[in-house]
């Protein structure tokens, strides 16, 4: 065995050990140097080594056996042993996977009637079905009396005919579970295939409102918390950078502070943090971090329309750094800080314009919640204009008007109507430094917009500060979120 075979080796057995300790039954193995067995009762992972030739390096391969269909392994991969980090990577994800296998546990079924004697039949017929499918699926019958206290132990209740007209006291008693009352057709013939196939649509439709409650993007108003937020908004110049900065404690401001960088690059994040750090603010030591960055904001991934920026992996600084980070684009950052500032408007839209720009940005809230879209690509208007102006040859001539006030006013109508023809909001932010006649802008919206359609406009002229709230409240309610999910 190699040595970089054999550290993986030493390193699995006690990583190995450790899990062994976290899973419940779960027993560790290893019979000779080429074999490592992790048992659990659900499965068992195996770590084999091959060497193919002497001296080069050994094939490695990691499966998952389920202990009730041996012969469908869950998890198979070979690899050749050449990168000891690489290879502990897999073997993490082998280990997470047996996690996950050996936390499942049979998913329990109550089915009742009025005294339990017909559904005990019905529940085996039941099982039966759950079997050839390989459901993992356990039914019990009990008569409605008893169900109606026990049935917070299952994940579904089955109801009888008999017992249809207590299903509103079940739901009452037991407001988060699946209540489920079989058709008298379906229990008369005994088709439990059919109830079966019934039940598993209803809890899929129980699962799926489950998900989108969970899901739900709502801003809330209300920013009281006990926790320590840091939140980094950065905008950028057509040569350099502004980042803003702000230390919340328990909901008050107890830092602020700003950094103005030469140059544009994702990676100045890192500088901003050390100086947070050397105004006393132990980073490590923050419930949460707050990043409002322009360009595409792809979960943790950024990247500009038109420019490379660099990119840091921010996934990885939040491991490091042991904080949760939440990357977010600067515009919607700032339409949520329009939104949570005032309470008039359920249906907000944030038009942000840089002096010296063709291309805007703009950020929505619609119903009280934030519009992010598929992969990040709602509000990202230089998609749209960069598209026309190359198409139509007018790059130039919107380069020569956008340092006049008429040129840009010019340009916020276009972008303005692309949006609310699209989404009609209540009102609009603008965030254009070179409009700060909002009675102009609405005279030029009016002359194209059916009339008395042009949404109230109100001029920004705190955009950073906008962001910096508007950032906080986010991060305030993907932590309640994770709370939530616990």
């Amino acid at each position: 065995m190699t040595s970089l075979a054999n550290d993986f080796r030493s390193w699995i057995l006690t990583r190995a050990a450790a899990l062994s300790h976290v899973v419940e039954g779960c027993t560790v193995e290893s019979p000779d140097d080429e074999h490592v067995r992790i048992i659990t009762e659900k499965a068992t992972a195996n770590v084999n080594f091959y060497e193919l030739d002497p001296g080069a390096p050994e094939i490695v391969e990691l499966n998952i056996i389920p202990a009730d269909d041996p012969d469908n392994p869950t998890f198979f991969l070979h690899f050749e042993m050449d990168d000891l980090a690489h290879a502990q990577q897999l073997f993490d994800e082998l280990t997470d996977t047996l996690s996950q296998l050996s936390a499942q546990r049979a998913t329990r079924i109550l089915l009742s009637c009025t005294s339990g004697l017909t559904t005990s039949f019905f529940a085996r017929k039941l099982a039966e079905v759950a079997a050839t499918l390989s459901l993992d699926y356990e039914f019990e019958a009990k008569p409605i009396v008893q169900a109606l206290e026990v049935a917070g132990d299952y994940e579904a209740v089955m109801l009888a005919p008999q017992v249809h007209m207590r299903r509103d006291e079940m739901v009452a008693r037991h407001p988060d579970l699946v209540v489920f009352e079989i058709p008298g057709a379906v229990f008369g013939s005994y088709d439990a295939g059919t109830a079966l196939r019934m039940l598993l649509n209803a809890m899929s439709e129980n699962a799926l409102a489950a998900r989108m409650e969970q899901a739900d993007t709502r801003i809330v108003r209300r920013l009281d918390n006990d926790q320590r937020i840091l939140v980094i908004s950065a905008v950028y110049g057509t040569k350099d950078s502004l980042y803003s900065y702000r230390v919340y404690d328990h909901g008050e401001v107890v830092l602020n502070g700003r950094v103005e960088k030469p140059g544009r690059s994702y990676c100045d994040v890192k500088d901003v943090l050390a100086t947070v750090h050397l105004q006393g603010v132990d980073i490590c030591g923050l419930d949460a971090i707050g990043l409002a960055l322009p360009g595409v904001v792809d979960g943790s991934t950024v990247h500009m329309v038109t420019m490379d920026v660099g990119m840091p992996d921010f996934a990885k600084l939040s491991e490091k750094l042991g904080v949760p980070i939440f990357v977010d684009n600067n515009a919607n950052a700032a339409a949520v800080g329009c939104y949570v500032s005032q309470d008039k408007y359920e249906n907000v839209l944030l038009q942000r314009q840089p002096t010296g720009y063709t291309v805007g940005g703009q950020g929505l809230v619609i119903d009280g919640r934030l519009v992010r879209g598929s992969h990040g690509l709602a509000g990202e208007l230089g998609y749209l204009i960069n598209h026309l102006t190359g198409e139509f040859d007018k790059r130039d001539y919107l380069r020569s008007i956008v340092w006049s006030s008429e040129g840009m006013l010019r340009i916020v109508v276009v972008e303005l109507l692309c949006a609310i023809t699209a989404t009609s909001p209540e009102v609009v932010y603008v965030a254009v430094d070179q409009l700060p006649d909002m009675d102009e802008l609405h005279d030029e919206l009016a002359k194209i917009l059916p009339e008395g359609t042009v949404p109230e406009l109100v001029h920004v002229c705190d955009y950073h500060e906008r962001i910096l709230v508007g950032e906080y409240a986010l991060c305030v309610n993907a932590l309640r979120k994770a709370g939530a999910e616990k």
